[in-house]
């Protein structure tokens, strides 16, 4: 068996010795399509390929790898690669949710080493850990392009003037602390992600090249949004609040005026009713707007409703609409059933419209009448997603609403509507 197992081996290290005159740069590829575990293993086979593995410019620690180990074996880990490796590394992505804060003074030294080994590319997740990972300063003098934290401390020195070079910013449960107007200067950020933080600053946002933008901050104030109004080449806004937030409504109009090539915007019912006293201050057309999602949307709000009708009516090459209704008992008064009866209602200029997608689906007389508006004005509706809400929806009402479904007049020749309670349980309806 020894001998077989030095021949496989023997085998194995030939194969590599083959691959030893590409170049350099082919080879870390090679090794960067492989766990840690593979890529060291390679390394041990053959010789060559030894430099290789030290000298690898991306270093990326997936969770599994990190979690399978207790923590002081993960640090040994890293210490090795760390202290063997020579050249620049400019990608670092970890989990360190097994390091417990006793420990975060490692963390640091391995910051300190990164930022002088030109890292451009950080990830430091730290979600499974109760103890928060405060951000080494030697980090924030680097020149990163992307930076992504999850359960961290942000508060950077005072001489701290920003990223100039970063082009993209995930943010996860952090918290920012004593972060001055000088972090917000990032012309070269093109994605932001700020999801469940603490102290996000209100202070200037200077991103003129931002593409997307992804605000789910649960908090008792919103977010300044009108910092972000030099945000002209926006294509895709995601906006989510607490739903304790009882703070004034923010007005989104102006905004969307700034926001003239916006494809994709998603909302919750916090932010859509800032356009419900606001109308008439709605761009006259959202031309660029190709999909409208709204989830927590209400069917019996009026702020609501009129906030749905006004961005419909300006958003005329609209192709998809996605609504996620909020969850709700049943026995509630249904107000708005008239919204959807009147001829303003048949001409909402849904001409491009080519899907509807609504879940949690309640089948109320409201919700009806809307589905019923829309087929009957979008004539290149091509499919119509009914998702209902197995806790309201029975059997003996889903098929009235099936019934009636099928009996709405439609524009268009080609749509095929699709009723679904589960996976396993689906109406298609022609």
């Amino acid at each position: 068996m020894a001998m077989i197992r030095c021949k496989q081996l023997e085998v194995e290290g030939d194969k590599l010795d083959r691959l030893t005159n590409l170049p350099i740069n082919v080879q870390h590829r090679i090794q960067e399509s492989l766990s840690i575990e593979e890529a060291a293993r390679m390394s041990v086979l053959s010789r060559p390929w030894r430099h290789v593995w030290a000298s690898m410019p991306k270093l990326v620690f997936s969770p599994h790898f990190c979690r399978s180990k207790p923590s002081d074996t993960l640090i040994n880990v890293i210490n090795t690669i760390l202290l063997q490796h020579h050249g620049a590394i400019k990608t670092f992505h970890l989990n360190i949710s097994s390091i417990p804060s006793s420990q975060h003074s490692v963390i640091d030294q391995w910051m300190l080493l990164l930022s002088r080994n030109g890292v451009m590319d950080l990830t430091l997740q730290n979600l499974d850990n109760k103890a928060p990972y405060r951000l080494s300063y030697p980090v924030y003098g680097v020149e990163l392009e992307r930076l992504s934290l999850s359960n961290c401390i942000f508060k950077p020195p005072c001489s701290f003037r920003g990223f100039r070079k970063l082009k993209k910013l995930s943010l996860l449960k952090v918290a920012l602390e004593d972060v001055a107007t000088s972090f917000l200067w990032m012309p070269n950020l093109v994605y932001l992600l700020v999801r469940g933080c603490s102290g996000f600053p209100n202070s200037k946002i200077y991103a003129p090249k931002l593409l997307q933008i992804f605000f789910l901050i649960w908090r008792t104030k919103p977010i300044e949004l009108g910092h972000f109004m030099d945000c002209q080449k926006l294509k895709t806004v995601i906006l989510a609040s607490s739903r304790n937030n009882k703070d004034k409504v923010i007005n989104l109009t102006y905004l969307l005026n700034c926001w003239p090539e916006v494809l994709h915007f998603n909302l919750d019912s916090y932010y859509l009713k800032s356009f419900a006293t606001e109308l008439e201050r709605l761009p006259t057309c959202l031309n660029s707007l190709r999909a409208l999602t709204l989830f927590e949307f209400d069917f019996d709000d009026d702020d609501q409703i009129f906030s749905l009708l006004g961005m419909l009516k300006s958003s005329p090459n609209l192709e998809d609409l996605l609504f996620l209704l909020s969850l709700k008992k049943n026995g509630g008064v249904e107000v708005n059933v008239n919204h959807f009866e009147g001829p303003a209602c048949r001409t909402l200029g849904l001409n491009k419209l080519q899907q509807l997608k609504i879940d949690n689906f309640r089948g109320s007389r409201t919700e009806m009448l809307f589905v019923r508006s829309i087929l009957s004005s979008a004539p290149l509706l091509l499919k119509t997603i009914i998702n209902e809400d197995a806790d309201s929806v029975h059997e003996s009402q889903r098929l009235k609403i099936s019934k009636e479904l099928m009996g709405f007049p439609r524009a268009s020749p080609k749509l095929e509507i699709i009723c679904e309670q589960s996976e396993m349980d689906t109406d298609v309806l022609y």
